[in-house]
């Protein structure tokens, strides 16, 4: 179990440090074209929302608990957006916040998931290699919104750390005590709630205005069809 638990680790912060180099090299060659960029990660967050994590939680979770996690996360960072607006200078870097919250909220029942079945032998092979390819397109969000939230890259190798640590953590817990589907659901919930925040709230909604409706729905759209692309590549090899 414990080969098991070092993997996972070593797995997890792989992916998102690959999808990472992949991202600051799209940050640096396009940086010139911030909302464009911004636009796009919108867009594969709205790709990952609607045909990764909605589909997938409503098949293996109660629906109340999605929808209830979902209400009270995207509220929750809405109320702190209203409080803290005018009172932090630092408020552009609550969409990073948001993001690393989500990837945590989703690592907690993937990773029961792994524990509960993983067992270090092929199947769990299958499961960590399909987990490394997941994370490439969560890694390239990631380091995205820390480069134009001003951050630097070394706060995205510390938040993919704290994500993978995460996983491990969920991983020994599945091993021992598996959370009920309830609160597994809760929890994707969350995640679905702070993506879609920071997809529309932080994205769409300042964005918008700022460039023309064309270029607001093509690039929202360019976001999208990579994930669904991605995703399909990914399913057809799993």
């Amino acid at each position: 179990m414990f080969s098991l638990l070092t993997n996972l680790f070593l797995v997890g912060i792989s992916g998102l440090l690959v999808g990472a180099a992949v991202g600051r090299g799209a940050y640096r060659h396009y940086s010139h074209r911030m909302e464009e960029l911004y636009l796009l990660c919108g867009g594969m967050l709205i790709g990952v929302i609607v045909f990764e994590l909605i589909p997938e939680s409503m098949h293996s979770f109660e629906p109340m608990g999605i929808l209830l996690g979902a209400l009270l996360s995207f509220l929750l960072f809405v109320l702190i957006e209203a409080s803290f607006h005018n009172r932090l200078v630092h408020n552009k870097y609550v969409p990073v916040i948001a993001f690393v919250f989500a990837l945590l909220s989703h690592s907690i029942p993937v990773g029961v998931a792994i524990g509960i079945n993983g067992d270090g032998g092929e199947f769990g092979g299958v499961l960590l290699l399909a987990l490394f390819i997941h994370h490439i397109p969560e890694g390239v969000a990631l380091v995205l919104f820390m480069a134009i939230s001003g951050l630097k890259s070394r706060y995205s190798i510390l938040a993919a750390a704290l994500i993978s640590f995460a996983l491990v953590l969920s991983a020994a817990l599945g091993t021992h005590v598996a959370p009920s589907y309830t609160v597994n659901g809760f929890l994707t919930g969350v995640a679905i709630g702070s993506l879609s925040y920071v997809a529309w709230y932080e994205i769409i909604l300042k964005v918008k205005g700022r460039v023309f409706l064309r270029t607001l729905f093509l690039y929202i759209s360019m976001g999208i069809l990579i994930i669904v692309t991605y995703m399909k590549i990914v399913h057809k090899l799993f």
